[in-house]
């Protein structure tokens, strides 16, 4: 018995260390192979992958919607990183190519855990072990954020015209739920709102992320208007917790 555990650790094991050309689609996903300590092994991702630093160096393939299709299969990869965000037929192209692909769908805090367990555990083996110190973080700063955001009713907006917000089934919309406050935007994922909407739920907070742009509705509600930039907290990777970190920062100044 003791035989063939040890036989199937080593097998795992190898299994892991296979892939040593890991091309990633998703921005969040870039965040998660360096999270795992697996950065070395990550050749190439999209422009719009800048979080951790090192993965503004790596090899660009274009864009989540659009990559070049053509750079990928010339670059050898043997795992392409993929999520929901990418579109079906560039999954399809890959794999006609021969060239492993793992989707992802990630929408809540609990999807970003299990991602981090599957690519943690796929190049190096420690993706229960990543995955608990993400969800140790995360707990953590939404207590500090409970502390100043607890029984408020908060909306989140990340675009004014129209006004677009999410809903308690999305990881943003956890995180205000998480820290014992009221999402006004109810369930759902990400959805439009009017002006009437949010007049007639008189929001305490309404979180600003990543727009300039004021709707001047606002300045006739009774609320604390905040910004943050959505470098952390938009994406739904393990560097969400810096995110959180800022909301709390910033929600918790005093007027």
């Amino acid at each position: 018995m003791k035989t063939l555990i040890v036989f199937l650790i080593l097998s795992v094991t190898a299994w892991a260390q296979n892939f040593q050309r890991v091309i990633s689609l998703s921005p969040a996903l870039t965040e998660i192979v360096f999270f795992t300590g697996n950065g070395k092994k990550l050749i190439a991702d999209t422009r719009y992958c800048t979080v951790p630093k090192e993965a503004e160096k790596k090899e660009k393939i274009g864009g989540i919607i659009n990559p070049n299709l053509e750079k990928i299969v010339s670059l050898h990869p043997d795992l392409v990183l993929a999520m929901n965000g990418n579109q079906k037929s560039t999954i399809e192209t890959i794999k006609k190519f021969k060239i492993p692909v793992m989707t992802f769908k990630i929408t809540t805090i609990q999807d970003i855990a299990d991602a981090i367990v599957k690519i943690g555990n796929t190049l190096s083996n420690n993706g229960e072990e990543k995955a608990k110190t993400f969800i140790k973080s995360y707990k953590e700063e939404e207590k500090k954020l409970s502390q100043c955001i607890k029984g408020k009713k908060v909306l989140v907006i990340f675009s004014v015209n129209p006004i677009y917000t999410a809903g308690n089934q999305t990881f943003l919309g956890e995180i205000i739920k998480d820290a014992g406050a009221v999402n006004i935007a109810g369930n759902g994922t990400y959805k439009t709102i009017s002006p009437e909407f949010i007049f007639k739920h008189k929001p305490d907070i309404i979180i600003l992320i990543s727009t300039n742009n004021d709707n001047p509705i606002f300045k006739h509600l009774q609320a604390k208007s905040i910004r943050i930039n959505g470098k952390y907290i938009l994406k739904p990777g393990p560097y969400i917790i810096k995110g959180i970190e800022e909301l709390e920062e910033k929600v918790c100044q005093k007027n």
